[in-house]
């Protein structure tokens, strides 16, 4: 390989590596017909403009988001993808009883994997 795409290829991965580090949420977003959404982004609050403007999930263009009901902080991607998986497993009860349970994270404060896999437990999951 070429030694500058050697080092195009290095500060891309330091970026992959520096964005999967950096604490990422969970979001849920209330959609038109009383449906749901879960994603997740480092920004959750500029991600719910895109899914607004139509441009996220096709869930999202064909049921309109109306608010961005819940965030819940984790220390990095991993962590946070891993929640998604398993919250979209959940009935809807069980969903926003979970996102009401964290409702105190913050990005300077955020769960680790093990804080939100325990609270599924609890829950009988």
């Amino acid at each position: 390989m070429p030694e500058a795409a050697e080092d195009a290829a290095l500060d891309s991965n330091a970026v992959d590596a520096a964005a999967d580090s950096r604490p990422w949420a969970v979001y849920l977003l209330d959609c038109h017909g009383g449906r749901s959404y879960i994603g997740i982004s480092p920004c959750p609050q500029q991600r719910f403009k895109v899914h607004r403007a139509g441009k996220g999930a096709a869930f999202t263009r064909a049921n309109r988001p109306e608010a961005l009901s819940a965030v819940v902080w984790f220390e990095n991607r991993s962590a946070a993808a891993s929640m998604e998986a398993r919250l979209k497993a959940l009935v809807r009860p069980s969903k926003l009883e979970w996102f009401s349970s964290f409702a105190t994270t913050t990005a300077s404060s955020p769960a680790t994997r093990g804080d939100g896999l325990a609270s599924l437990s609890r829950r009988g999951r």
